[in-house]
């Protein structure tokens, strides 16, 4: 049998691809494509921005619509939100309407809070499809889960018992906690829920036992290194050091404490154990640079065994805070019977007036066919509030356009609708009591809000109309506008703030810096000198007055903040609370020019005169302190009687968010002071309207008589002062300024007649002020000012530091060489 050959050509044609299969690669199939298409990096970038977009919408929305959500609910209801945003009404929701739509939908309609769970799934879901793996979306959407399931429930059930335009818990909510409470009543509902969170807590325990025994082991790891590392260090002493640790430790139980005199050390540091280590427990003190002789720590020897180091003895005791009060230890608070006591009836409106405005009320919306649900009244000092719950379907607007006319059924000196009251969902009708009380400033001295506030700088205002006591806090605003028309009540309301801060702060804690330009204002205050006042040397009166004097004091004011902010960043903190908090603990040395910052409040009456006098040269210096003193403690109250433009400029209202608005003559002032009306419709006597954080407030300010500020002005100035007011830094001006004055330079031909004498005085003592000038040659202010500048130009003095005493910058041999 004859046998083939094998050809290779054979089995390569075999295997050589057709022409067909080499010119047309293969197609994937359409399930790879879909699949290879949504498992596509871009597209989770895509959706991960949708859905994160999303959930970010929703919490803003939300949010919003609880303040808003009142006043947008009518609007929602019966429009859909494109129909709403083609007729253009303003919807107050920050995401329009349909953030306004969206909220409704979500809150009132479907799950109520626990709806912010789904937005915040929302943005965690965008998150994880972005990439970040450290999301467990599995687990998160469980808790999620359990989470609105319960919370639901427990809100529907609130909010059955506390009804708000706001379902806590939604319908779904609602209609769930009904069917559990017909079915096994409130006490089975509230058991069951019990019985529901007792379970998550089980089912999650486990995620936290494991995050708490994971913690504990790392903190256990870290102790076992530390003692580790504590018993190498006591191994590799030698043993000549063990003898000695034993006779230490022998002849500190027979050595007694108080017979040992330590060497008192040359440097007083705050850190008094700088270079010793202590070790344990077994009474081995070891010292770091033991072959050092230039330590500044040198120990004293007991018995010739024992070295023992002042500093050691103090580590074991504590300093004691410093106490800033005991520069005046024996100062008293003036007493609460110091002011006048003003009986008040307790229903100053009668049940009959209040039916008769409630029926006069319902019978003018009726006339317009406005229908009401409810009226509810509050009763207050000046004014009653009468709270109206509109029909469904009524707009509020239309209720707003009546004022008017239900000021003349009421036959009232003035109303002020408010639609709707913030947080309520009701409309309010302020109407004047017939009988107005008087709000006394001792009842408000004596509340118990008063007393136990926390506040920093509590300013007690007066009674709101709910009767509640208004404290406001000045470091939170941080400065204060007041304005209204004469006799209005704001000089009464500017006694009312002063006294409830002399109320409760220590002399040592707070200074006023008084401008008066009436000059009878505030003249009884001129008896704290000595204690709560602070002005420039020089200035003979406490109560600045003239116009040139306060334009240096407020300039002087702002080299006052320039220092403190300077001490504030050597201290490394951001206000002046946390710079107390260090001094008071010893964190900050006293050598260094630390020292415990009283808080500043500048209070200016009848701004628009200083205006008128000084402009930009007031408007500056005030604009400067309102813009950053507030870190350092120094806070400004203004207040004028012409709310014009041109006196409460933008660059002004920008930097006082807190303002008062006693009543104006029209509606332009009004819109000056609190940009927006109502101040026009107060009726005197101390109503005002109080801004603050952007909530409008009214309030009745408290009444104090010119006799209780002066017998509270009696007490205190009758006790022992500091010997001088607090000082502000001086403040010279520029010297062309001074040259224009004094008519010249000066040049030594135009010295001043004191020139020798002064550089002989500043000489020889080693210290330069004006202040001092003043006081030894008994000249003024502006004559010490030139001598300064001419012994500065002599080169006898450096120039000004501010607050501090200038430098001396030669010796009495060479002042005799120059003279």
């Amino acid at each position: 049998m004859e046998q083939e050959s094998f050809n290779p050509d054979i089995l390569d044609e075999h295997n050589k691809p057709t022409d067909k299969q080499s010119d047309k690669p293969k197609k994937p199939s359409l399930g790879n494509r879909i699949s290879s298409f949504f498992v596509s990096t871009r597209l989770n970038m895509l959706f991960g921005l949708l859905f994160a977009f999303a959930g970010f919408f929703m919490i803003v929305s939300f949010i919003s619509f609880i303040k808003t959500g009142a006043i947008d609910q009518s609007r929602v209801i019966n429009e859909s939100c494109i129909d709403i945003a083609i007729s253009g009404n303003k919807i107050e929701n920050v995401m329009g309407s349909l953030g306004a739509y969206v909220s409704e939908l979500f809150i009132n309609k479907w799950f109520g809070f626990p709806s912010f769970i789904i937005a915040l799934w929302l943005l965690v879901l965008g998150i994880r499809l972005f990439g970040a793996k450290r999301v467990k979306l599995l687990s998160f959407t469980l808790i999620s889960l359990v989470l609105i399931a319960f919370s639901v429930v427990a809100l529907g059930v609130y909010s059955l018992y506390n009804p708000s335009y706001i379902n806590y818990g939604g319908e779904t909510g609602n209609h769930i906690s009904t069917f559990l409470i017909n079915l096994m009543g409130l006490p089975g509902t509230l058991m069951l829920l019990g019985a529901l969170l007792f379970i998550a807590c089980i089912i999650f325990l486990g995620r936290i036992m494991k995050f708490i025994s994971k913690v504990s082991s790392i903190l256990h790891k870290k102790s076992a290194d530390n003692d580790e590392n504590d018993v190498a260090m006591t191994d590799d002493r030698p043993d000549s050091n063990t003898d000695e640790n034993e006779s230490i430790q022998f002849n500190i139980e027979e050595q007694p404490v108080a017979d040992i005199e330590p060497k008192e050390p040359e440097n007083d540091d705050l850190q008094p154990i700088a270079d010793t280590d202590v070790h344990g427990t077994d009474g081995a003190i070891e010292a770091k640079n033991p072959s050092s002789d230039n330590s500044d720590l040198k120990p004293a020897t007991v018995n010739g065994d024992i070295t023992i180091a002042k500093p050691i003895e103090k580590s074991d005791k504590k300093l004691e805070v410093i106490d800033p009060t005991k520069s005046l230890p024996r100062f008293k608070f003036p007493p609460i019977d110091l002011l006048r006591d003003i009986t008040v009836k307790k229903n100053n409106v009668d049940i009959q007036e209040q039916e008769e405005n409630k029926r006069r009320i319902t019978e003018a919306l009726n006339s317009f066919d406005i229908d009401i649900k409810q009226i509810d009244v509050c009763v207050g000092p000046t004014i009653t509030l009468f709270e109206i719950i509109p029909a469904d379907g009524v707009r509020i607007s239309k209720i707003k356009n009546l004022e008017n006319d239900i000021a003349l059924k009421l036959a009232a000196l003035g109303i002020r609708i408010i639609a709707p009251i913030p947080g309520r969902g009701t409309i309010g009708i302020e109407v004047p009591n017939r009988e107005p009380q008087t709000v006394s400033m001792r009842s408000i001295i004596e509340s118990k809000q008063y007393k136990e506030c926390k506040y920093d700088l509590p300013m007690a205002m007066g009674c709101t109309i709910s009767n509640k006591v208004f404290i406001a806090d000045l470091c939170k605003m941080p400065h204060l506008l007041v304005a209204g028309a004469t006799g209005q009540g704001k000089s009464v309301g500017l006694n009312a703030i002063i006294t409830s801060l002399i109320y409760r702060k220590h002399p040592a804690e707070l200074k006023f810096v008084l401008i008066d330009p009436k000059m009878v204002e505030f003249s009884l205050y001129s008896k704290l000198e000595h204690h709560y006042l602070a002005k420039m040397p020089g200035d003979g009166d406490a109560i600045i007055t003239d116009v040139t004097k306060v334009v240096a004091t407020l300039n002087s004011l702002t080299m006052l903040m320039d220092n403190r902010y300077e001490l504030l960043k050597d201290a490394h903190v951001r206000n002046i609370k946390e710079y107390n908090a260090k001094y008071l603990n010893h964190l900050l040395n006293p050598e260094k020019g630390h020292d415990f910052m009283p808080y500043i409040v500048v209070i200016v009456d009848e701004f628009s005169d200083l205006i008128m006098t000084a402009g930009k040269e007031v408007e500056t210096p005030i604009a400067r302190i309102a813009q950053k003193a507030r870190a350092v403690g120094i806070h400004l109250i203004i207040a004028t009687q012409r709310p014009s433009t041109n006196v409460i400029t933008g660059l002004i209202k920008a930097n006082f968010p807190g303002r008062i608005a006693f009543r104006v003559s029209q509606m332009v002032d009004s819109r000056t002071i609190l940009d927006c009306s109502g101040a026009q419709q107060l009726i005197g006597r101390g109503d005002m309207l109080f801004l603050a954080n952007g909530e409008l407030e009214r309030v009745q300010c408290a009444f104090i008589d010119t006799p209780e500020v002066e017998s509270v002005c009696d007490f205190i100035s009758d006790q022992i002062g500091y010997a001088e007011p607090y000082e502000l830094p001086e403040f010279i001006p520029e010297k062309d300024s001074y040259d224009d004055a004094f008519g010249g330079s000066s040049g030594p031909s135009e010295r001043d007649s004191l020139f020798e004498e002064a550089a002989a005085f500043i000489v020889t003592g080693q210290t330069a002020s004006t202040s001092s000038l003043q006081r030894r040659f008994s000249i003024g202010y502006n004559r010490a000012g030139k001598i300064m500048d001419q012994l500065e130009a002599a080169g006898i003095v450096g120039p000004s530091q501010g607050g501090k005493p200038r430098q001396v910058l030669i010796d009495s041999i060479q002042l005799s060489q120059m003279l």
